[in-house]
């Protein structure tokens, strides 16, 4: 049954036209779009989803880097009932085919950048019956031109809008699992509202901020910090392809308040040759990741930018931000994580559920309006995950005397590296499938920039000799660059338990040296 006093994601724009109407909504290189533009436009883009039969609860996929047309074409799927796809545009064709199948999406979306893996993914995908391209005049190929269809599209008729529930599944963001498999993470309107409220009180966004949308909208945090802007009747900066030059350039032209830079982008910003050419005084807050940046990092953006910084811990299942740390907490302790986002109540549990006292390690839970509501066709996984009525994070937590929550390790061995998430399950059975491999364990190590990087410890079949370079080439052609082992070490054994899983901890120990690089032509 729908609750009549849930918010939803289409209030927002329809609550930002009637009292911001001319506020810039959007601002790209074609200049501003108020918020009244950006209702009609969604209202346009609704009636050209409608003209290629999608209607509520249908799948659409989106392969793009951001851009205007790829905030217009989420507000539209959410305010006409449909589900967005947001798929990342670093993915190979297998990768995007088995989300493409796995969601049974309707409609692919892309730019002229990605056509050509578009085109290739779309030939696989088993119910695409429409493709769309934007920025071109005319049809590309099997994609029809975003822009034509747009001018010649009637709006959505009020009576076509479908009544929408609290828990509507808006977006499905694909993350990997231990086992490889990508699962898609159920987000709904009452999950974005959620995250909204959640970020406003965090970070006081305001309808003076001008956001910086670098972070791809096919990440939690990338949509997460999206919407909350727009939720607050701010403007919204896109910007497609990150340099440390280019964002010091976009912050100066349009006054950009606030920014989220993951490892090593803050970095690279900081270290900027030339920087203090560029005026970044609108710099109001700097949100970065907790754990990963030295503490040198959260002294510099406030003594040198004057912008207070963040340091957050996230997940796609969580809905985005669930800690955040300030420059204070981090310097009286550089491993911190912070503290709990007000929408969240925290629990760190043992193997048992059972909550454990302060100061002993356990896996963090949640309960929050912005959690997932589950995994896309994965009942099994879901109840895994959502069981008990909290979300199992995987991560290994502890909470400080002072209250603050600190990571120790990953349940799931997840890798974060340059802020993508790598699963070494997937990354292992790629390698397993070459014939010199006999046995693989994948693990993350230190990096300097990307804060971790991945490692393969392999064991190779009697008789042959590839090159490390060979099998980093065979992972390339399977799989996306960051998932690509950049160290490789030799072994005869990789050790086990009695169970038969890998002690990833032992390997975790080893050394790891120059002469482990897949760059070495050995």
């Amino acid at each position: 049954m729908s609750n009549v006093s849930a918010l939803m994601l289409r209030d927002i724009l329809i609550r930002n036209d009637q009292i911001w109407p001319t506020r810039t909504a959007i601002l790209d290189e074609a200049g501003p779009i108020t918020y009244r533009e950006l209702f009609r436009r969604v209202n346009q883009v609704c009636g050209v989803l409608w003209s290629l039969g999608v209607r509520p609860g249908d799948r659409v996929a989106i392969l793009m880097e951001n851009n205007t047309e790829y905030i217009e074409l989420l507000l539209a799927l959410a305010h006409m009932g449909s589900i967005a796809v947001p798929l990342n545009t670093r993915l190979t064709a297998r990768e995007l085919i088995f989300i493409l199948n796995d969601a049974e999406a309707s409609l692919l979306v892309t730019s002229p950048a990605l056509q050509h893996i578009a085109e290739e993914s779309r030939a696989q995908a088993r119910s695409i019956r429409h493709g769309l391209i934007v920025d071109a005049e005319d049809s590309v190929g099997q994609f029809l031109s975003y822009q034509t269809l747009g001018a010649l599209a009637s709006p959505l008729q009020p009576d076509m809008i479908p009544e929408l529930n609290e828990d509507s599944t808006v977006i499905l963001l694909y993350t990997s699992g231990t086992t490889g498999a990508p699962k898609g993470c159920m987000t709904t309107q009452r999950s974005w509202i959620g995250n909204n409220m959640n970020m406003a009180m965090a970070f006081s966004i305001s309808a003076d901020d001008r956001y910086l949308a670098l972070l791809p909208f096919f990440h939690v945090a990338g949509l997460g910090t999206l919407f909350s802007h727009l939720h607050a009747g701010g403007t919204v900066v896109p910007m497609a392809k990150y340099s440390p030059a280019g964002v010091a350039l976009m912050v100066e032209k349009h006054r950009v308040s606030v920014a989220f830079l993951v490892p090593p982008m803050l970095q690279q910003l900081l270290s900027l040759e030339n920087r203090e050419q560029y005026d970044l005084s609108s710099l109001r807050i700097i949100i970065g990741g907790a754990g990963f940046e030295p503490a040198w990092v959260s002294e510099r953006v406030e003594d040198e930018l004057d912008a207070k910084f963040y340091g957050i811990y996230g997940q796609s299942e969580s809905g985005n931000i669930v800690t955040a740390a300030t420059r204070r907490q981090i310097a009286k302790r550089p491993s911190t994580y912070g503290y709990e986002l007000p929408g969240f109540r925290v629990r760190i549990v043992n193997d048992a559920g059972e909550e454990v006292p302060v100061g002993v390690r356990g896996e963090l839970t949640l309960r929050g309006p912005s959690l997932m509501t589950g995994y896309w066709k994965r009942p099994e996984a879901t109840q895994e995950t959502l069981g008990g009525d909290w979300l199992h994070t995987g991560d290994i937590f502890i909470r400080h005397p002072d209250g603050a929550l600190e990571m120790i390790d990953r349940k799931k061995y997840i890798i974060k590296t340059g802020g993508e998430n790598v699963y070494p399950a997937e990354v292992e059975h790629v390698l397993a499938t070459h014939p010199a491999v006999a046995d693989v364990s994948v693990i993350g190590i230190a990096h300097p920039v990307w804060g971790e990087t991945v490692k393969a410890c392999i064991v190779l079949h009697p008789g042959h000799n590839p090159s490390r370079l060979e099998l980093a080439s065979w992972c390339r052609e399977r799989l996306a660059g960051y998932k690509i082992p950049r160290y490789i070490e030799w072994m005869e054994e990789i050790p086990r338990n009695h169970s038969g899983k890998p002690l990833k901890n032992l390997l975790e120990q080893r050394p790891c040296d120059a002469s482990q690089e897949v760059v070495r032509r050995d």
